[in-house]
């Protein structure tokens, strides 16, 4: 038995570089691994797919760790996308990057929305919840 559970993060940062530099380091999907510290591992799939597979969880007996795929496309100045790659890993994720600016600083946004399956019963929903969801917001 699993549960769904569901997030949507929002964060909106500040970089003292162009937005062009901004970009470019985003763009590139194994540079980004610094920015977030509880990915264990990242796989590059290929044809732009790469497979993110989190540190592993845990609070008492349950434990998890998140397991997805995600498709990268961009417009080469102001915009890196992912969606999800069906029947990869136990979650489903979208979201994007949005660089905007001028000169030496840049405006960075970052939105991802996604559901997590995770293998308990629908009483302990509340738990898997409070044990996934700061887990991903402070990534």
């Amino acid at each position: 038995m699993t549960v769904r559970v569901e997030t949507t993060i929002k964060k909106e940062f500040t970089a003292e570089c162009s937005p062009s530099k901004a970009f470019a380091q985003l763009a590139d999907i194994s540079a980004t691994m610094g920015l977030f510290p509880k990915l264990e591992k990242l796989v590059n799939v290929g044809d732009g797919v790469w497979r993110w597979e989190m540190e592993k969880t845990q609070a008492g007996n349950l434990a998890h760790q998140v397991i997805y795929a995600v498709k990268y496309t961009d417009n080469g100045s102001t915009k890196i996308h992912w969606s999800p790659v069906p029947g990869e890993g136990n979650a489903e994720v979208s979201g994007d990057w949005v660089v905007q600016g001028a000169g030496a600083s840049s405006t960075i946004t970052f939105q991802s929305r996604g559901h997590f399956d995770v293998p308990v019963p629908k009483l302990m929903k509340s738990v898997a919840e409070s044990l996934i969801v700061p887990e991903l917001e402070n990534r």
